[in-house]
């Protein structure tokens, strides 16, 4: 049995659910980056010293850029969703924008993993060498900005489908 009370909770699935995952995925983005970006550690193999930073990896840069842009893309979409809920014509935008920001969020997501699986195990058959066993508090930063890194695309990906959700009733 449908009442007016279903129909008030379709135009964007409760806007405290939407306001809530989006500052949470606003958080993780902004604690990942905070992490890589403060990441740093040198290390001593053999007597010569070596350097481990964030910058030195173009996919741990991409993923320091990429967190900026889904902070500030979901704070923009934050404000859009309490808009959606009054003109529902901008909800469509909406689910736009959540799977930019998701896509956005996976690809870095699998960049900086990427770097970080041949940090740790390395690749014998070009060569590279694990480095992790040498700078353990870097690997274990990058893991847990890692796992910030996907808690925030699970997040953008649930409020995606959600979105999707609402604006097939529209």
């Amino acid at each position: 049995m449908m009442g007016a009370n279903d129909e008030r909770r379709t135009p964007l699935m409760n806007l405290g659910v939407q306001v809530s995952m989006r500052v949470l995925a606003i958080g993780t983005a902004l604690a990942s980056m905070g992490l890589t970006i403060t990441n740093h550690e040198v290390a001593s193999v053999y007597g010569i010293n070596f350097e481990a930073k964030y910058d030195y990896s173009s996919a741990f840069r991409y993923l320091v850029y990429a967190e900026i842009a889904i902070a500030g893309m979901t704070l923009f979409t934050l404000v859009w969703a309490c808009l959606a809920v009054r003109r529902r014509g901008l909800v469509f935008a909406l689910f736009f924008f959540d799977l930019l920001t998701t896509l956005t969020a996976i690809s870095a997501f699998s960049a900086a993993m990427s770097d970080g699986y041949i940090g740790k195990y390395g690749n014998t058959h070009a060569g590279w060498l694990p480095i992790c066993g040498y700078v353990h508090n870097y690997c274990n930063r990058v893991t847990l900005s890692l796992a910030l890194a996907f808690a925030s695309f699970l997040l953008l990906f649930i409020l995606t489908v959600l979105t999707a959700s609402a604006a097939r009733h529209f």
